[in-house]
């Protein structure tokens, strides 16, 4: 949630100051505080005195208390805790889905081992907790194997949009004949993607693709033609070049969180995560500002 900063009285206010010594609590979660002390560590910019009444500062705290909390919640409805070595194994080999987050950690000087480390384990509560609310709910794996196969399946697709039925069938019939697929779709594509270029890289989630290009790149014989198929963009010809076929249950079951999209991790996750915040007892240092349940973030003082 993006706050306002504070006012400039209020933005004057240094920790040291404000909250007193730096072992201070500037925040609670269910009796655990989140002291001043750990909150230097986060950043380079807060060795010294930190002042408590800028965004920023709003920001930092308001992740880490929403890291305590589903730290707690997930300990205590699925026995999931987080160790030191995962930690370290998360920022040594992150997977792919959190490759991104960790290069710009390491790019950026403010943030310390520390701030990477809450992120880390932040990353990790999610893929567990994630994983657990799919095994929990029944029938979602096998429905998913059974009925959205492309959801799970990646590979190396080209294609060609037209706008007709016709015109694919003309594209399809000259490349029967012979022509090269890359050069007829140079030609005709209407795409912003060339022929020569493999549909959103290689490999492609089939599930990020329009769903009935989706599905027909998910059962396509490899190196073949294939359309023409309709979707709201107009009429594809596609070429499936290599795939990963989708996991079977038995994969999935074992590992929810390596398997299946961010987004269907997230419609798990995030009702979960808001209950969980929301059903904490917080509280926030005074010079900080107050805890709002219903945003989910720090409000500034006086506000």
């Amino acid at each position: 949630m993006k706050l306002r900063l504070a006012s400039a009285a209020v933005a004057v206010a240094l920790l040291a100051g404000a909250c007193g010594d730096q072992s201070q609590a500037v925040a609670t979660v269910n009796g655990v505080s989140i002291t001043a002390d750990f909150m230097a560590s986060l950043r380079a910019s807060y060795r010294g005195s930190i002042n408590v009444a800028t965004e920023g500062f709003r920001t930092d705290l308001g992740e880490n208390i929403v890291r305590v909390a589903i730290a707690q919640q997930a300990e205590s409805e699925f026995g999931i805790t987080v160790g030191s070595d995962e930690i370290d194994d998360r920022l040594a080999n992150p997977p792919l889905r959190w490759q991104g987050l960790f290069v710009e950690l390491a790019a950026d000087e403010d943030t310390t081992e520390a701030y990477s480390r809450t992120q880390a384990e932040l990353s990790i509560l999610r893929d567990k907790v994630s994983a657990e609310l799919i095994r929990r709910e029944d029938g979602f794996i096998d429905g998913v194997v059974t009925d959205s196969p492309q959801d799970l399946t990646a590979g190396c697709m080209r294609h060609i949009l037209v706008d007709s039925e016709a015109e694919a069938e003309a594209a399809i019939e000259r490349l029967r004949a012979g022509d090269e697929f890359v050069a007829v779709a140079n030609e005709l594509t209407l795409d912003t993607i060339s022929g020569g270029e493999h549909v959103g890289g290689c490999p492609v989630a089939f599930g990020a693709l329009s769903v009935p290009v989706a599905r027909a790149a998910t059962t396509a014989p490899l190196n073949e033609v294939v359309g023409p198929v309709q979707s709201e963009f107009g009429f594809h010809v596609i070429l499936v070049e290599q795939r990963i076929d989708a996991p079977g249950v038995a994969d999935l079951t074992a590992d929810p969180a390596f398997y299946f999209p961010g987004a269907v991790l997230s419609s798990f996750f995030t009702p979960w995560f808001n209950e969980a915040v929301r059903g904490s007892d917080i509280s926030v240092a005074a010079a900080v500002g107050r805890w709002s349940t219903a945003g989910l973030g720090i409000v500034p003082p006086g506000e």
